[in-house]
């Protein structure tokens, strides 16, 4: 038995050119194998260098280079209104030098006034100091006098202390020559009554006599009993007198006593016055003198000086006559010698990443990029708590220094102060591949989280 088997149509022949053209031209497996490994092979290198390449994390932000000193705004301690600007924007001035002049007629009027006020009460401490010493002479004091010789005023001041001086003591002489009058009356009383009784105790000493020789007679016989009664009512009499005259004498020395002790009072109220009135003038000479200095001090900065060397910048007020508030700043004045750092602001979501001392580079936006590198730093100050600006934007302040020996690698680069830079904060190292996958895991786990 034998079994037959199917073949299919003979192929038909080619021709050499078309056998040529079917040779060259690949087939679709071997393309689609190239491809898939072109795809596996960039994938993988991709893959290979988003491991293995380091990407460091940083915050960028803007700032500009500032004095360490940070700009100096120039104040007025008092009021005053600009007489002369001497200074112009931009000018370089060194320690001293006088910015702008102040009027001074305000100033030396109130430092005349209070050398004035001084003076007077100076001539009326050294009048009471004459008084409480009971001097009957006043002399104001020599630099007193001279100042008088050309101030009608100030002369009119002391010799109007002078008759004040004289009229107190006129005052005083005639209340202290009332009492003593007083008391001079009192003792001629006090003389004649002393003088009255001695006279009636005599009389009754006399009267005892006779009395002491008449009442015997008279009981015997040999004088009249009338007699003797006559000379013992006028023996009362006189008793009575000499009684009267004692009382009248106790009565004139109890009015001296009093007329004494009232002119005691009287030298004690004006003691205390003029003690109490001296202390209040000496308080009043101490504010005065203050007051002086002070004025003084005024009119002596109506010439505003440089307090370091400097570039005059944003100034305020150019127009004489104009009026300036104490405390508000005249114009401002940038240091010359203080040394440069960058001043940037961060966004309050960009705070957790700096840290002092944190690796910084600084680009100089004023300079060409192609010809000025960046520069290596290092960040020196965080501000504690957010800052708001003019606009309400919200930011922490943050500083940082060029290290030593960067800007000398760059030969003919002059920095100033304003100057616009870029700070980029250097954080942590993370790979390429992390910084792909982060996004990812951290979208997973929020949304995970139940």
């Amino acid at each position: 038995m034998s079994t037959a088997r199917l073949t299919g149509p003979k192929s038909i022949p080619l021709s050499f050119a078309e056998a040529d053209a079917a040779a060259r031209m690949p087939s679709v497996r071997r393309i689609g194998l190239a491809a898939l490994l072109l795809l596996v092979v960039g994938f993988g290198g991709l893959l290979f260098w988003a491991a293995i390449t380091p990407i460091e994390r940083a915050v960028v932000s803007r700032g500009s280079l500032v004095a360490e000193g940070r700009r100096k705004s120039i104040v007025l301690s008092e009021p005053g209104i600009l007489q002369q600007l001497l200074v112009r924007e931009g000018e370089r001035v060194q320690a001293g030098t006088v910015l702008l002049r102040l009027d001074p007629t305000t100033a030396e009027a109130a430092a005349a006034q209070a050398r004035a006020q001084a003076r007077a009460l100076a001539v009326r401490v050294e009048r009471l100091r004459a008084e409480q010493q009971d001097e009957r002479r006043f002399v104001a004091p020599r630099e007193i006098l001279r100042a008088a010789e050309r101030d009608p005023g100030l002369a009119n001041i002391v010799a109007s202390e002078q008759r004040l001086f004289t009229a107190r003591w006129q005052a005083y002489d005639s209340n202290m020559a009332v009492y003593e009058r007083r008391v001079a009356v009192q003792r001629e009383q006090l003389q004649a009554t002393a003088a009255q009784r001695a006279s009636v105790a005599s009389r009754i000493g006399s009267i005892r006599t006779d009395l002491a020789g008449q009442r015997p007679l008279a009981q015997q016989g040999f004088a009249l009993m009338s007699r003797v009664r006559e000379l013992e009512r006028t023996e009362a009499e006189l008793l009575g007198s000499a009684g009267a005259l004692a009382a009248q004498e106790a009565q004139y020395r109890q009015a001296i006593a009093q007329a004494e002790a009232e002119m005691a009072t009287f030298r004690l109220t004006r003691a205390q016055d003029i003690a109490r009135e001296l202390q209040d003038n000496q308080q009043l000479l101490l504010d005065a003198e203050q007051r002086v200095l002070a004025a003084e001090n005024v009119r002596s900065r109506r010439d505003l000086v440089a307090p370091e060397a400097g570039i005059v910048t944003d100034i305020r007020f150019v127009t004489p006559g104009s009026s300036i508030s104490d405390g508000v700043p005249v114009l401002d004045l940038l240091p010359l010698d203080d040394r440069l750092v960058i001043e940037a602001k961060v966004l309050p979501a960009d705070v957790e990443q700096l840290h002092i001392g944190s690796r910084v580079n600084v680009r100089l936006s004023a300079f060409r990029q192609r010809t000025t590198p960046l520069l290596a730093g290092h960040l020196t100050y965080v501000s504690a708590d957010q800052q708001t600006d003019a606009q309400g934007n919200q930011f922490f302040l943050a500083r940082a220094q060029i290290d030593a020996g960067e800007l000398s690698a760059i030969p003919g680069l002059q920095l100033q102060a304003g100057m616009p830079v870029e700070l980029f904060v250097l954080g942590e190292t993370r790979s390429a591949l992390a910084y792909i996958i982060s996004p990812i895991r951290d979208s997973l786990r929020r949304s995970l989280r139940d």
